[in-house]
């Protein structure tokens, strides 16, 4: 009898090979989606790192923090949580103001600060993409076009962050009704008013400074204030709340800073005008001792307050 060599696989086997690779396969590929996750997650939290960095020395050389935007008033505000004061730009914010601080120096002198940011001499300096303004895990990659579009302008560079305008008047507890034009103000960022670290008297260590706010869930640049404008979700996140872009809409300070109101960071019923993360379980927020720390959805309301506020009183305990 001649004995011949198999010289190939069965188509048994075959499959079985590719069933066991596929499997294989699907148990790598979350484990692999986790790792890059975690990695966007650290250069998000070392962003925001370089910014309380660049904050600090912007204080050390000017002996206060810069203000979260700079703009003219024209007028009387209103008066309701959501009416706009009049007012004329032009509108930069403190991401412009601390850009030396993080080696962006030639970008900040293409900046005329006493031109409005929709002036053409500002169009390359506005869309000028900043990586330390763009979290990674951030799915926002196109130029952003505040709204109403009938603005003019459709090119800023995207940002994921935004400064903390301050978390209401703790009298009105347990309401804390928050007004974005609320005077005084509690935050650390508002229109045309520097903070200095004796403002500050809650302790940098339990003082918000910035939040993340992906352009994913509202677009928004990191140039600052357009006068006329509001800050909206995103078609996407519009859609899946059963609206058309535009319906659910916040002033234009909320294009360069957000106080703490009725929710935590991410929380479902969160309106455009507040701190929400492309990462799962909270957000990541800069203190202004410059350390960055991860608040929860499920936060306690009180405690995210009073870290929101600097000047309070109220005693807190850093959530884990």
């Amino acid at each position: 009898m001649v004995r011949h060599a198999r010289t190939a696989f069965t188509l048994v086997e075959l499959l079985v090979v590719i069933a066991i690779i596929g499997i294989l396969v699907g148990l790598l590929l979350p484990a692999v989606q986790a790792a890059r996750e975690a990695a966007r997650r650290m250069q998000c939290s070392n962003n925001l790192k370089q910014m309380g960095l660049a904050l600090h020395n912007y204080e050390s050389a000017y002996r206060r923090f810069p203000p979260g935007f700079i703009s003219r008033v024209t007028g009387t505000w209103p008066g309701g949580g959501n009416d706009p004061i009049p007012e004329v730009g032009p509108g930069w914010s403190f991401f412009a103001m601390i850009l030396p601080q993080i080696e962006q120096t030639n970008l900040h002198g293409q900046i005329n600060f006493d031109l409005p940011i929709t002036n053409p001499i500002n169009q390359l300096a506005r869309s000028t993409r900043v990586k330390e303004f763009q979290c990674p895990s951030d799915a926002w990659d196109a130029p952003v076009a505040p709204w109403p579009t009938s603005l003019g302008v459709n090119d800023l560079a995207h940002a994921s962050y935004i400064g903390c305008l301050g978390g209401g008047d703790p009298a009105n507890a347990p309401a804390y009704t928050a007004m974005y034009e609320q005077q005084p103000f509690n935050g650390i960022f508002h229109r045309n008013t520097p903070i200095r670290i004796a403002d500050i008297p809650d302790g940098t260590s339990n003082t918000i400074g910035i939040g993340e706010r992906a352009s994913m869930f509202t677009p928004n640049g990191w140039a600052g204030v357009i006068p006329g404008a509001q800050t909206v979700f995103s078609p996407r996140i519009a859609q899946s709340r059963g609206q058309v872009v535009g319906q659910t809409a916040r002033p234009a300070i909320t294009m360069a800073t957000v106080h703490v109101r009725t929710g935590g960071p991410n929380a479902p019923t969160g309106s455009p005008g507040g701190f929400w993360s492309p990462h799962t379980g909270g957000a990541l927020f800069l203190l202004m001792d410059g350390s960055t720390h991860t608040i929860s959805t499920n936060v306690d309301m009180p405690t995210y307050r009073a870290m929101a506020g600097r000047n309070d009183g109220i005693p807190i305990t850093l959530p884990e």
